[in-house]
C-alpha cells in the first residue's frame, strides 16, 4: 500500500489535540540535521535509555513504545525535517512502516500528520 492517504495524515495548518486523551509530540519545525532529528524523537517520546540514535533504533522503538501508557500517540510535523533527502526517505518510510503496524493493535495507535504542503513529496517518498 503506497497511498499515503491511509497511513499519514495531513492538515493545513497548526494540530493540536487533548493531551489528556493521546501522548502528543510536536517535532521542532527548525530540524537542520538528521542528529538532531533522532535526538528530538528520543526525548519527545521518551525513549528508553537504551535508545542507539541510528534508524534501526528508531523502528524498534516506535515499534514498541511501552512506556507510554496512553493508547493514542500522534507526532506531528509542522516542516519536514531539513535533513539530507536520503535519510529523509528513510525517515518516512520508517514511519509509514510503524504507523501501518499499531493499526489494528489494541496497546496503542500511531497518529504521524504533516502539513498538506508536504503531501505530494511524501507520496513520491512512498513510491519509491
Amino acid at each position: 500500500m503506497n497511498d499515503c492517504n491511509n497511513v499519514f495524515k495531513f492538515s493545513d495548518g497548526s494540530v493540536s489535540y487533548d493531551t489528556g486523551e493521546v501522548f502528543f509530540a510536536r517535532l521542532d519545525p527548525l530540524i537542520a540535521n538528521t542528529d538532531e532529528l533522532l535526538r528530538s524523537l528520543y526525548y519527545l517520546l521518551w525513549f528508553p535509555g537504551y535508545f542507539g540514535f541510528n534508524w534501526n533504533a528508531l523502528e524498534d522503538c516506535l515499534s514498541d513504545l511501552d512506556w507510554i501508557n496512553e493508547k493514542k500517540i500522534v507526532i506531528v510535523h509542522d516542516n519536514l525535517p531539513n535533513i539530507p533527502s536520503e535519510d529523509l526517505n528513510i525517515y518516512i518510510k520508517i514511519l509509514k512502516d510503524v504507523v501501518l503496524d499499531w493499526k489494528n493493535d489494541e496497546q496503542h495507535t500511531l497518529e504521524v500528520i504533516f502539513q498538506e504542503k508536504d503531501r505530494d513529496y511524501i507520496t513520491n517518498i512512498l513510491l519509491l
